[in-house]
C-alpha cells in the first residue's frame, strides 16, 4: 500500500514513471552482452537477425513466414502488410563482412539501381537517353518536393552524387587518362582531392546550438520548445536534423548536411570544387565521346551535332549530361550564395522576407534584401570569411548586447 501511496504521488507531480525501468535496463545489457558474445563467433555469412536468432546468408529464403503471407494473400486475394515484408527483406538482404555478414542499405540499392538504369538506358542511343533523363529529372523533383514538405532526412541524393562522383573517376581514370592533355588531367584531379578533402569537413558540425536552459526562460519567444532552449538571434531549427544551428541557411539534401555558421565557407568552396570537377568532366567526356572543333589555334571545343544527328549515345556522354545538369544546378547555387553573404543574409531568412514576414519578431522593420545585420558589401564578406576563425557575433536581446557583423 506505501508502494502504490508512492506511485501514485510521483503520478500526480511528474506524470508518471520514465520508459526506461530497471528490469529492461537489465534485459538491455544483457541482450547486449548475448549479441557482443555472438559476434565474436559468427563467421562471414553468419548474422543475428531483428528476433536475436542466428542466421546464415544461405538460408535467405528458408523460414520466411512474411513472403508465405504475402503469397497467400496474392493466391486468395486479400490484403497483405506490406511494411512486414519490407522489414523481412531487408533484414535478410545482407553481403559477408568480417564478423557476420553486414547489413545493405535500401537507400542504396534503390539509387544504385536507378543510376544503373540511367547509364544503361540512356547509353544505347540520344533517344533513350533524353527518355531516361527525363525520367530522372521527373524522380528527383517529386522526391525533393516530398522530402521538403515532409522533412524526411534521406540519403537518396548524396548517394547519387556520391555514385555519380565515382563513376566520373573510374571511367575518367579507365577512358580519358591515356588520351587527354596533361593539364586536363592534372586539373581533373586537383579539384577532386579539393571536392573530397572539403567535403569531408563541411560533413562536420554546422554550428549545432548548445545546452538546454532552465524552465524559468522557457517563456522567451526566441525559446526552442524540441531543443528546450534559447536559441541566438539568427539560430532556426532545422527539422530534418531536429537541431538548432546558429546561422542557419538551409539544409542541404545532396550532401544531407545543414549548412550554418561553422561550415558556411566550406560549403562556398565545396561549390566552387564541384563546379570545376563538372566542367572538367563534361569537356572531357564530351570530346572523348563525340569528337572536337577548333574555333582557333588556342582553343578547342567538344563538337557533338554529328553525334546527336545520328542517334548515338555512350556511357561518357551519358556522364557528361549528369555532370553538366549538376554544372548548371551548382553555378545557380552558388550565385545565389554569393548574393546573400554580400547582404549579409542567410537563406532561411530570404525565404522568410520574400513571404512577408520579417527575420524576427524583434525585427519589424526589415524587408526585402534590407538585412538589419548588414554593414556594406565589403564588412560582410570580411566577417564572412573571418567566421573560420571565430564565430560571427550577432545581437542577443535576451542578454541585450550589440549587433556586430
Amino acid at each position: 500500500s506505501s508502494l502504490s501511496t508512492v506511485s501514485s504521488g510521483i503520478n500526480a507531480e511528474y506524470g508518471g514513471f520514465p520508459k526506461i525501468t530497471c528490469f529492461p535496463v537489465l534485459m538491455n545489457r544483457e541482450g547486449r552482452d548475448l549479441s557482443k558474445r555472438a559476434s565474436e563467433d559468427l563467421s562471414c555469412l553468419e548474422y543475428i537477425d531483428r528476433y536475436g536468432k542466428k542466421r546464415s546468408c544461405l538460408q535467405c529464403l528458408c523460414d520466411c513466414n512474411a513472403l508465405d503471407s504475402v503469397c497467400d494473400s496474392l493466391l486468395t486475394c486479400t490484403q497483405s502488410d506490406t511494411e512486414e515484408v519490407v522489414e523481412e527483406l531487408s533484414d535478410r538482404l545482407r553481403v559477408p563482412w568480417f564478423g557476420g555478414a553486414m547489413k545493405v542499405n535500401n537507400h542504396g540499392v534503390c539509387v544504385t539501381a536507378l543510376f544503373c538504369f540511367f547509364l544503361v538506358v540512356g547509353s544505347y542511343s540520344a533517344i533513350t537517353l533524353l527518355i531516361s533523363s527525363t525520367i530522372l529529372s521527373i524522380f528527383l523533383i517529386r522526391m525533393n518536393r516530398y522530402v521538403r514538405r515532409s522533412g524526411v532526412k534521406t540519403i537518396y541524393f548524396f548517394l547519387l552524387s556520391m555514385l555519380h562522383t565515382v563513376t566520373s573517376l573510374v571511367l575518367y581514370s579507365c577512358k580519358i587518362f591515356a588520351e587527354a592533355d596533361t593539364v586536363h588531367i592534372y586539373y581533373f584531379y586537383f579539384w577532386l582531392m579539393i571536392y573530397l578533402s572539403v567535403l569531408y569537413a563541411f560533413k562536420q558540425d554546422p554550428g549545432y546550438v548548445g545546452v538546454p536552459t532552465a524552465k524559468r526562460d522557457k517563456q522567451h519567444m526566441l525559446f526552442c520548445e524540441t531543443c528546450n532552449l534559447i536559441r541566438p538571434v539568427r539560430a532556426w531549427h532545422c527539422r530534418f536534423c531536429d537541431r538548432c544551428v546558429d546561422r542557419y541557411d538551409h539544409h542541404n539534401i545532396w550532401f544531407d548536411q545543414c549548412v550554418g555558421c561553422r561550415n558556411h565557407l566550406s560549403f562556398i568552396v565545396l561549390l566552387v570544387a564541384l563546379i570545376n570537377l563538372t566542367f572538367s568532366t563534361a569537356w572531357d567526356f564530351f570530346s572523348s565521346s563525340c569528337g572536337v572543333r577548333e574555333l582557333s589555334s588556342q582553343l578547342v571545343v567538344p563538337d557533338c551535332r554529328s553525334f546527336l544527328l545520328e542517334n548515338r549515345s555512350s556511357v561518357l556522354f551519358t556522364v557528361g549530361v549528369f555532370s553538366l545538369v549538376v554544372l548548371t544546378v551548382s553555378v545557380a547555387q552558388l550565385v545565389q550564395q554569393i548574393k546573400l553573404i554580400t547582404f549579409n543574409l542567410t537563406g532561411f531568412e530570404e525565404r522568410r522576407l520574400r513571404r512577408g514576414y520579417p527575420i524576427h519578431d524583434e525585427l519589424l522593420n526589415s524587408h526585402y534584401y534590407h538585412s538589419p545585420f548588414s554593414r556594406g558589401a565589403k564588412e560582410n564578406w570580411w566577417a564572412f570569411v573571418a567566421s573560420v576563425k571565430q564565430r560571427i557575433v550577432t545581437r542577443d536581446f535576451h542578454h541585450g548586447g550589440r549587433d556586430t557583423p
